[in-house]
């Protein structure tokens, strides 16, 4: 991409969310095959920090706290979706023969066990779109509030438990 400092641009490129796909690994080797969380309604990614080392002494220069970069961390990727608790993807007891055939999102939270995920967004003209692997656990499923006038949504947490792929755009 060419240098835009001082340049007026139009924003052509951007993303968007519509059509993205939260998807689980089947955990099969050599070739895993991944399948769609149904009803995902939005996904936030976590933060991804830097610790911060201060390394200041008495005799710093101008009188001035010295900092240097420290570990990197990759907060939780948290999600909100439709609760479709008879969904094998969101069912305890799961169904198929792919990444929920032991069960969906509660058995993969009460499982405690490390999975591939990605997530998939769509880019117009490009067949695979963009791919962002990562991978965790389950470390958060709560249905969401039961009331007379909205579906029953439900919040999802997914903690990554390395660095990302160094690959990603």
């Amino acid at each position: 991409m060419a240098d835009v400092t001082d340049t007026y641009y139009a924003a052509e490129g951007a993303v968007h969310g519509y059509a993205a796909q939260l998807q689980v690994g089947d955990g099969a080797s050599p070739t895993e095959a991944f399948e769609s969380i149904a009803g995902i309604v939005r996904i936030t990614p976590g933060e991804m920090t830097t610790a911060d080392i201060d390394r200041t002494h008495l005799r710093s220069p101008d009188a001035h706290r010295e900092h240097m970069p420290g570990i990197r961390d990759s907060g939780a990727f948290s999600c909100e979706a439709i609760w479709l608790p008879e969904h094998e993807s969101q069912s305890n007891v799961g169904g198929g023969s792919g990444s929920f055939a032991s069960g969906g999102l509660p058995a993969l939270w009460r499982g405690r066990e490390t999975h591939n995920f990605r997530i998939v967004l769509p880019i117009p003209g490009s067949p695979d779109g963009i791919v962002w692997p990562f991978r965790g656990y389950v470390s958060q499923f709560q249905p969401g509030e039961i009331g007379v006038d909205d579906k029953i949504n439900a919040t999802v947490s997914f903690q990554p438990t390395e660095a990302y792929d160094a690959d990603l755009p």
